[in-house]
């Protein structure tokens, strides 16, 4: 009997007080749900400042070392965009190398919208950028838009997208180094194909070149999903 008269005191101590005006404090307070572009806006604040500035830089000499060369060499300009796609993919796995993973799924905006900002806001800006470079590929008369654009874009994506692999598949700095051994492998194969073909950057051999964006678009929507997948694995788990 003192057994349950003591629970009783203690419950009837311990009781919460019924909430008082709670409907009317919860409407005060209503969350403000974030547009898509505001949320890319936002997500461009938190892109580290080194990442802007090596990008330009990096644009600068690819622009300086087409523009004072003797004659227009594309796969030289072409051979230098794999490093900006290594930019992007360490921006997006900075997370994961720093073990925060968890940290970002507990917030109150999706990891997944999270990431797939920083991609277009990184992606718009090296766009931008490549639309200056192909300038002096072009002026020259050494080759069209078009075809200068494809030299610029096909091993940025492949770089893309087999970053995006690597990085799902090995975590943490080793990742970031199979990242970095690939972006180099990459940007040697594009002058090293033209010593041994030089044909492989004339306009008969662009249908290739084509081609090969087409699966470098493929492959990188299809890590790109994979690795969506992967968050909301963890996010569950």
């Amino acid at each position: 009997m003192i057994n349950k008269k003591i629970k009783r005191a203690l419950a009837d101590m311990f009781d919460a007080p019924p909430p008082v005006n709670k409907t009317s404090f919860l409407k005060q307070h209503r969350r403000r749900e974030l547009g898509r572009w505001e949320l890319v806006r936002l997500q461009a604040k938190y892109i580290r400042w080194w990442v802007w500035v090596l990008s330009l830089v990096l644009s600068a000499f690819i622009f300086a070392t087409n523009v004072w060369a003797v004659e227009p060499a594309p796969w030289y300009v072409a051979a230098l965009t794999p490093f900006l796609a290594l930019l992007v993919i360490t921006e997006n796995g900075r997370a994961q190398l720093h073990q925060m993973e968890e940290l970002e799924l507990a917030c109150r905006i999706s990891r997944q919208s999270v990431i797939l900002a920083r991609m277009v806001v990184l992606g718009l800006f090296h766009m931008a950028l490549f639309g200056l470079l192909t300038l002096p590929l072009t002026i020259g008369g050494a080759v069209g838009i078009a075809q200068a654009g494809i030299y610029l874009l096909t091993p940025y994506l492949l770089t893309t997208a087999l970053g995006m692999d690597l990085t799902r598949r090995i975590r943490g700095w080793e990742g970031l180094l199979a990242c970095g051994a690939t972006t180099a492998a990459i940007s040697i194969l594009g002058p090293f194909a033209a010593k041994i073909r030089p044909a492989l950057y004339q306009p008969e051999n662009l249908i290739w070149w084509g081609a090969t964006l087409a699966a470098a678009i493929i492959a990188t929507t299809a890590e790109f999903s994979l690795n969506i997948k992967n968050m909301r694995e963890l996010q569950w788990t």
